[in-house]
């Protein structure tokens, strides 16, 4: 705590340093430098921001990051333009020595992205005052990004930091070197050997392959060799990322995943045919998939760590999701858009397909904090004799509290219509402790759902008039339930296997049939 507060009192004299003492800064280049390709920000939600009054005094991404400039581009003209410099003039102003919320370094970052990209527009009708206060703001982030990153190891850096780094070395016309070695320090920190990016998530790894484009994009603008290891890179990631779509064309809905930005992830692929698809390898943590002509399977089998990229990790382990005749069946609760403010409840284990003893996480998650608690151990194991598939994934997320070992079995048959799964609650000493356990499996929405008098089937009808069938050795319930589209929250339901461990080995079968 005191080491915290000694580096804001550090960062906040910075701040009012380089605002006294700017420097000279010679400028190479500021002009035709936009390398954006994507821009994963959604603004049709904010759009009338910039419309408010004093609107730069409104604590959001959109307006602390500069996005708000790239709202005020589309808008164009001579207001756009005027808005733009009000916005960015005002914000320095306000928060110029605000330490601890704003000038985080990947904040700093995207401001300097911004003011760059956005420079043509926004200096094209400029006084000579409002050219040097423009400047002066630019030189201030980059400085500020030079001294709060020097304290990082390279090893440290988002691949967003990365490429502000190499975009400040050309344009204070430094010498960009050894590229190829800093992305590879880096790509080994966040993504893991099948270079799928660490946090699990669809929508970070689309932004980690599109910083991968505007970095070749510079380069290539720079006339700086491109590293070999990009192009490769980029075109392995695009290659796992083709495996995260269900039958349905949306996104799996795994740690934060949403289907908002589902447009733009497949922008990245752009026209390209028949990417090839990687399939999940017996030796790697991850979410694995399976896929045939008629289903697709996805199982969290993620082993969390302390490290950066697995603070956004959802206490989800052992959940599923499936679709089958290219429509979704069972799913995770899913996520809000980030910057709407994604709830800390969407993370916890009840909102996904999994198993989840006495009503308590997994992981132990509290919001806009990393996991403190979670999995030590994650087991995958899989096995294949002719077409017959079984995956099998074990945890001890509850061995502390409630002295369980946690395994879900999957089996199924390449180009079958069913999956079976037989989830066990094992106790990990000689004496049984009973303890509570729910199995939930959340249903999409638009699903038709009739249960039986057994109590043991329940029947769907799905929007295309399927008929598909849910069984289990065990009574069955409904519940209530919530689905996040996009970010619209669409009530539905989900159905629970609960019991109380009266064995040693708890055995929960059920199934998912097409009839």
């Amino acid at each position: 705590m005191i080491k915290n507060r000694l580096y804001l009192i550090i960062k906040k004299l910075t701040l009012i340093y380089l605002y006294i003492f700017p420097g000279k800064i010679k400028f190479k280049l500021l002009s035709s430098l936009n390398f954006k390709i994507i821009d994963f920000n959604n603004y049709e939600k904010n759009k009338n921001l910039i419309f408010k009054k004093d609107f730069f005094k409104i604590d959001h991404p959109i307006i602390y990051n500069y996005d708000f400039v790239n709202l005020c581009n589309t808008l164009g003209g001579k207001k756009g333009i005027e808005i733009a410099k009000f916005g960015i003039f005002r914000w320095y102003e306000a928060n110029k020595f605000k330490a601890k919320l704003v000038w985080d370094s990947k904040q700093t970052a995207n401001r300097i992205l911004n003011l760059v990209n956005n420079f043509d527009f926004i200096n094209s009708i400029s006084t000579k005052t409002d050219d040097y206060k423009l400047k002066k703001i630019l030189k201030i982030n980059i400085k500020a990004f030079k001294r709060f990153t020097f304290r990082k190891k390279i090893s440290e850096y988002s691949l967003l930091e990365f490429k502000v780094y190499i975009l400040i070395k050309y344009i204070l016309n430094e010498e960009i070197v050894d590229v190829k070695n800093k992305f590879k320090i880096i790509l080994d920190n966040q993504t893991d050997s099948f270079l799928m990016h660490k946090s699990y998530n669809i929508y970070k790894q689309s932004k980690f392959i599109n910083n991968i484009n505007e970095i070749i994009s510079m380069l290539l603008n720079f006339n700086i060799e491109v590293p070999e290891i990009l192009n490769l890179t980029k075109m392995k990631m695009e290659a796992v990322l083709a495996q995260y779509f269900h039958k349905d064309g949306t996104v799996a809905l795994f740690n934060g995943t949403n289907n908002y930005n589902l447009e733009k992830i497949k922008l990245l692929f752009g026209k390209k045919q028949n990417i090839r698809k990687i399939q999940f390898p017996n030796d790697a943590n991850g979410i694995f998939y399976f896929e045939d002509k008629y289903k697709k399977i996805f199982f969290d089998a993620v082993q969390p760590t302390k490290s950066l990229p697995s603070k956004g990790l959802s206490a989800g382990t052992l959940s599923i999701e499936f679709s089958g005749d290219k429509e979704k069946i069972i799913t995770n609760c899913g996520a809000l858009e980030k910057t709407s403010g994604n709830a800390a409840y969407l993370r916890y284990s009840a909102a996904h397909s999994t198993i989840i003893l006495e009503n308590t996480n997994i992981s132990e998650i509290k919001e806009n904090q990393p996991n403190i608690k979670f999995p030590q151990m994650v087991s995958f194991k899989k096995q294949e004799e002719g077409p017959k598939h079984t995956v099998e994934v074990s945890h001890n997320g509850y061995i502390k509290n409630f002295k369980k070992i946690v395994k879900r079995k999957l089996y199924f048959e390449e180009d079958e219509n069913s999956l079976i799964g037989e989830d066990s609650i094992i106790s990990a000493t000689s004496k049984n402790k009973e303890v509570i356990f729910h199995i939930r499996f959340h249903v999409l929405p638009d699903i038709n759902i009739t249960q039986t008098n057994s109590k043991k089937n329940i029947i769907f009808k799905t929007r295309n008039n399927k008929i598909w069938v849910f069984k289990s050795n065990k009574d069955l319930a409904l519940e209530e339930s919530v689905f996040m589209d996009k970010n619209d929250v669409k009530e539905t339901k989900q159905i629970v296997i609960k019991g109380i461990t009266k064995l040693n080995r708890e055995k929960i079968q059920w199934s998912l049939t097409k009839k």
